[in-house]
């Protein structure tokens, strides 16, 4: 039985990855598959801090299990393959209890949903949550169209996430290693924290752990919340192994630790040339450079762009740190790529492609064709030659060195997105304990 959970947390505490671990912990039932970790389109007016939802299917696990996981020094399990044995009216029940418990009801902006379903949903529902806006009528029509049962607490705005978390395929899939120590994590010193990232760098397959530059050690939250870190990575052995050596390492105090498969740095978010854009969605578009980039107060940069018919404000934000210094040296005609989310009129960019740089020239007097000695300007399209005397209209020309090669730029890591895929990493298709799980 499929049960998913969305919009448990907010600004002040909680998470929803740990519900959902609470409500596998008192189901008393084996997981089936690696839990999920969905990210929901990032551009939405009405997100949750994290913006994702979560999937577990419970029931009774058939074959070789594998450890996923620990609840308190026991080690969680997880197999192959399952069989159902609730009707999922009482997983709804169990849920409603972990939720009411511990969830950050008194928030305004938290209005958790549960979804239910002996089997997952179509996938169209999910492209449209990762891409688009989708409403809480929206979402009730589809489930209930799909066989799935939902119950929303407060106006139960979760439901979308839960019933897009039911209908991720995962063709492309990351994973995330959490652990947790309630209520709000642990104390931690911050050449500790850089020291642990720096660990969790050294994992195979592993992304987005640390930004030097910036001082940043991206595995450990910026927020109240239970997790104490969590670590991303292409390989859930290997990202399961090197997290316990950064726990040993570092003694970190935790209580329990979870395996998610994600979809995190899959861009499943972006739409490929699209005819037409809109606010609030994410894209991939290729055209060429049609001003130079300038930049306001703040130490914002902009700049515009064609591709087609279409004219596009694009734009790299001071958050994107060292990065605007990549994008400050576009110029007109240069050809690119870039991937971002639209947004009050302008593309603000996630990465960018830069795939052909245009050649600008510097006029020069020219070379005397009669004596060769260097001429001289005296005004406009007017050059004389003080060896001989000789006169010319023409200007010599050089092409201007270019401080921007073509290639792929990424955001800093304190920049990047959940779901935005860093150039370089190398994804595959779903691991192969999905493909193996029944419900």
């Amino acid at each position: 039985m499929y049960i998913a959970v969305d919009d448990t947390d907010s600004r002040q505490g909680m998470c929803t990855t740990y519900v959902l671990s609470e409500i596998i912990l008192r189901s008393g039932l084996d997981l089936i598959g690696f839990p999920g970790l969905v990210r929901l389109n990032p551009a939405i007016q009405h997100k949750t801090r994290g913006n994702g939802a979560l999937i577990a299917n419970l029931g009774k696990g058939r074959g070789d299990p594998i450890r996923v996981g620990t609840f308190n020094g026991m080690d969680l399990f997880s197999y192959r393959k399952g069989t159902s044995v609730s009707d999922g009216e009482d997983l709804m029940d169990l849920a409603g209890e972990v939720i009411n418990e511990m969830a950050e009801l008194e928030e305004p902006e938290t209005n958790p949903g549960i979804v239910v379903s002996e089997n997952k949903f179509e996938q169209t529902f999910y492209w449209k949550a990762v891409r688009e806006e989708v409403s809480i009528l929206d979402a009730e029509k589809f489930i209930r169209n799909q066989g799935g049962r939902f119950r929303k607490i407060k106006n139960g705005r979760g439901i979308i996430g839960s019933a897009a978390a039911i209908s991720w395929p995962g063709n492309l899939v990351t994973y995330e290693f959490l652990s947790y120590k309630y209520p709000n994590g642990t104390p931690i010193k911050s050449e500790t924290k850089m020291g642990a990232a720096k660990v969790a760098e050294r994992i195979t397959g592993s992304f987005n752990n640390i930004d030097l530059r910036n001082g940043y050690p991206a595995i450990f939250p910026k927020e109240r919340t239970p997790v104490v870190f969590g670590v991303r990575g292409t390989s859930w052995e290997h990202l399961a192994n090197g997290a316990k050596e950064i726990i040993k390492l570092n003694d970190l105090d935790i209580d329990r630790s979870i395996l998610y498969m994600t979809n995190q740095a899959t861009d499943d978010h972006i739409i490929f040339d699209p005819e037409s854009i809109s606010s609030g969605s994410s894209y991939s578009i290729e055209g060429r450079i049609s001003d130079d980039p300038y930049s306001i107060t703040g130490g914002h940069y902009f700049s515009t762009m064609k591709s087609g018919l279409l004219e596009l404000k694009i734009a790299a934000f001071e958050p994107t740190k060292e990065f605007r210094r990549i994008f400050s040296r576009l110029k007109t005609g240069d050809l690119v790529r870039v991937f971002g989310t639209f947004k009050d009129g302008c593309l603000n960019i996630e990465k960018l492609e830069v795939k052909v740089t245009s050649e600008i020239y510097r006029r020069l007097p020219p070379l005397c064709d009669q004596c060769g000695a260097s001429m001289r300007s005296k005004g406009h399209n007017d050059y004389r030659c003080s060896q001989c005397g000789n006169r010319s209209s023409m200007p010599a020309f050089s092409i201007v060195h270019r401080d921007l090669q073509p290639g792929m730029y990424n955001v800093p890591v304190i920049a990047r997105r959940h779901l935005s895929r860093p150039f370089g990493l190398e994804l595959t298709e779903k691991g192969e304990l999905v493909r193996e799980v029944s419900a």
